[in-house]
């Protein structure tokens, strides 16, 4: 078996049968398909059964009952896991036609750590927008050995989430990667860990993925648990500081990425309960200014220096006008490609 294929539901009824039908009917992949449960209440498992008894793909349904998070669930699908390689996908969302084939066939080629493909996001009114190229990842329209630090670099600010990507089980084992327990951003430190740590790398720019945008999601709820991603930044710090090589190649890029992912989860207004806003700004305020000592970034950083005050309605403000400066930035980079095609 070359891969698996896990898919993780949770009261996903509405969509569960697209997500396992994009992965079925597939002549020729060696693939199978490993569904984790992950306590539904609603009709969703009893469809899972039924679609597998109907299935000619190698099939496998684990039923957890009770809800353990989506970190968890993927830890126990890949427990499961017989191929060679996996792969993620989330219960909401669906892969292109083409996308085992084309990952398959990559992988008996190329055999590398990681593969990375794109995706693209599905809107609810239609709309669907393609995540690479963008102004921080250009990787080209043609597939791309990402082996070498000096290339793979251009890579590390795309978005980290685990199903962008197929992952030679080994590797996996070898560099113990896990999935903390936990329901808001379970998923960054895997991402960056198998990015940075792969031996041999490579991405594919086929939009392969569809990730369904809905306001049920996680991410728009109100919640302390907004609070995971400070943590799991500072898991990004102790490994750049234990790794002098990842801080060399790529500390400067992750710095970006989670400075404007922390600022991002606070900017939307709906995720941090606004009696700890404060709290989160100083928090994240402290968090960068680490960050910048231990890569010996200089320069003030506007935002951050609010942040540090736990003023929030000083700091909506400052990050409106930065807000409004990086949406000239994108129509500039936008713009710009227009001219260069």
């Amino acid at each position: 078996m070359l891969l698996s294929v896990i898919i993780i539901s949770f009261n996903g009824e509405k969509y569960i049968g697209q997500a396992i039908s994009s992965c079925l009917c597939l002549a020729g992949a060696d693939h199978e398909i490993i569904v984790v449960d992950n306590g539904s209440t609603d009709g969703s498992l009893d469809l899972i059964r039924s679609i597998a008894a109907g299935c000619g793909s190698p099939f496998r349904i684990i039923e957890n009952h009770e809800n353990k998070g989506p970190g968890e669930a993927r830890n126990i699908g890949l427990a499961h896991v017989s191929g060679e390689y996996c792969m993620f996908l989330d219960g909401d969302d669906w892969l292109e036609p083409e996308a085992i084939p084309r990952i398959v066939a990559c992988l008996q080629e190329w055999k590398p750590d990681v593969l990375m493909f794109n995706h693209q996001q599905v809107w609810p009114d239609g709309r669907k927008i393609p995540n690479v190229p963008n102004r921080y990842v250009d990787l080209g329209d043609r597939w791309a050995d990402l082996t070498d630090p000096a290339v793979r670099k251009g890579a590390i600010r795309n978005l980290h989430v685990p199903w962008n990507k197929a992952y030679r089980m080994g590797f996996v084992r070898d560099h113990g990667l896990l999935f903390p327990c936990q329901t808001y951003y379970e998923d960054m430190v895997w991402s960056i860990r198998a990015t940075v740590e792969a031996a041999a790398f490579y991405y594919i720019p086929d939009v392969l993925h569809n990730y369904r945008r809905h306001p049920q999601s996680s991410l728009h709820t109100t919640h302390d648990g907004h609070f995971n991603i400070i943590r799991e930044c500072r898991r990004v710090e102790a490994l750049l500081k234990d790794h002098a090589d990842y801080r060399q190649w790529y500390g400067t890029k992750l710095y970006g990425y989670m400075r404007s992912t922390l600022f991002g989860v606070i900017n939307t207004g709906s995720r941090i309960p606004k009696a700890r806003e404060g709290d989160y700004l100083k928090e994240v305020s402290v968090l960068l200014k680490d960050f910048r000592r231990m890569l010996g970034l200089r320069g003030p950083d506007i935002l951050s220096l609010v942040a540090a005050t736990g003023d929030s309605r000083m700091y909506s403000a400052v990050s409106g006008w930065a807000v409004r400066v990086n949406r000239l930035k994108g129509r500039m980079y936008k713009l710009r490609n227009r001219v260069l095609k």
